[in-house]
């Protein structure tokens, strides 16, 4: 009776897509957590002429399937099951391929647990284990959880190899910490695209801590040329504009295919940096990219934050699953000592709508999809919500828990309440009697966690 629901979900966006202006961005042969396909041939067309070609951080690798090849191409990841997924596809042999298109390839929780579980020990089932699991998990994180949104969709990895494998013919992979690679290859002739990892951006791509001074003394080293894309947050961006490398700010569209779950910032914002200047012509602005100089904001006063509050109702048997919490209370002294007003509140609750709506859990990854946002409100007036008393002017925000998992755990007790991160800058207060320093609002660069 026509055509699947997933089928019809699929097409929809396409056309939600069209009528945005943008052409759905096709993936290499698998998705990277904050991959650079949408940006990759404006990259390309940036990089200078050189005989050697080095991506230090390959993850998906879109730059390099952009480009042309040259003499030399070498590629690393400091996951070693991602160079070892590539090194795999370097030597998938015709009847290998054959094995591959016959194992799943259709999004299934089930047969997703049984391969995360699995051990396999030939080639082609741990290259189809790598795949797989890339594509029907979260964030492409290759974690535990299953995405719902794959369920029933059938993966287009095996064209997507047909197309793109033969590229890697001749790149040398490698799997481990960066540095070994770049001193390997660098040379005059060597021209390197960086993107590493970004700190202060563990909710959005799951990265973890990034070692920021030991790679700003080897980009101040190397001979080659190198061209980076990196986040706004950290000590670099700093570090490296204060060099007089060239440092600019790029902002990108979300469209639907890039959302973050439900919501999503509609403008993606960047750092591009280099040791040399780019073509004026690949930089130029238009309806999906917006160029301008980066200066860094003011760093004194400026500092991270995390408030975590209690959930206000939780496990009950007619609940439905349904979890209800404070995430913001106006003046009430946090865990830093600052208070906020109830107008920055309110600023902060209306930016997590506009630019975020989805959750992350313990501030390392994308629940969206296992979570639902029901309802997020600021309380017009003084009210009591059984024994506890929620004062005008608080961010309340309740959803529903649709993974099994994650309910255990609210039900064990592990997950206890929401949890909100960002930064803010603080200001001086007005009198002794003012009582303690006030913050600028909240910036809610990380929306509201599970925690």
């Amino acid at each position: 009776m026509g055509e699947t629901l997933s089928k019809a979900l699929a097409r929809a966006r396409q056309v939600l897509e069209s009528l945005q202006g943008k052409e759905p961005v096709e993936k290499t042969i698998w998705g990277s957590p904050a991959g650079k396909k949408r940006l990759a041939k404006r990259l390309v067309a940036m990089l200078p002429a050189h005989k050697t070609y080095v991506e230090p951080f390959a993850g998906s690798a879109a730059v390099l399937f952009e480009k042309e090849a040259v003499d030399v191409e070498a590629i690393n990841d400091a996951d070693t099951e991602i160079a070892d997924a590539y090194r795999l596809l370097q030597k998938l042999t015709p009847a290998g391929f054959t094995k591959l298109k016959k194992l799943p390839w259709k999004g299934d929780e089930k047969t997703f647990k049984s391969l995360f579980d699995a051990k396999p020990k030939g080639d082609v089932e741990r290259l189809h284990r790598f795949l797989y699991l890339t594509h029907f998990s979260y964030g492409k994180l290759r974690g535990r959880s299953f995405s719902p949104n794959g369920m029933g969709v059938e993966a287009k990895t095996l064209a997507r190899i047909e197309q793109f494998a033969p590229r890697l013919k001749r790149v040398k992979v490698y799997g481990g910490d960066y540095e070994k690679v770049v001193r390997k290859y660098d040379g005059k002739d060597t021209v390197l695209f960086l993107d590493p990892p970004y700190p202060g951006y563990d909710v959005d791509v799951g990265e973890g801590d990034f070692d920021e001074e030991r790679f700003y003394g080897v980009l101040k080293s190397l001979k080659g040329r190198w061209l980076m894309t990196y986040g706004i947050r950290g000590k670099l961006p700093k570090l490296l504009k204060d060099s007089g490398f060239v440092v600019k700010r790029i902002r990108t569209p979300r469209t639907i295919a890039a959302m973050r779950g439900v919501g999503g910032s509609s403008v993606l914002t960047q750092l591009l940096v280099s040791n040399y200047q780019p073509a004026a012509k690949a930089l130029e602005g238009g309806d999906d990219f917006a160029v301008d100089d980066w200066q860094p904001e003011e760093a004194p006063g400026t500092a991270p934050f995390i408030t975590t509050t209690s959930l206000l109702k939780g496990v009950e048997p007619d609940d439905e699953r349904y979890v209800l919490g404070v995430v913001l209370e106006p003046e009430t002294v946090d865990a830093q000592g600052d208070v906020y007003s109830a107008a920055e509140i309110r600023q902060a609750a209306h930016r997590f709508m506009e630019e975020f709506g989805g959750l992350g859990l313990m501030h390392q990854m994308r629940v969206n999809g296992q979570v639902k946002v029901l309802e997020s409100y600021l309380a017009p007036v003084d009210f009591n919500l059984g024994e506890v008393q929620v004062r005008k002017g608080t961010w309340l925000l309740a959803v529903r828990v649709l993974s099994d998992e994650l309910w255990g755990r609210v039900k064990d007790g592990q997950l206890t309440g929401f949890s909100i991160g960002g930064t803010a800058r603080r200001l001086p207060e007005a009198s002794p009697a003012a009582g303690p320093p006030p913050s600028a609002p909240p910036a809610a660069d990380t929306p509201p966690e599970a925690a």
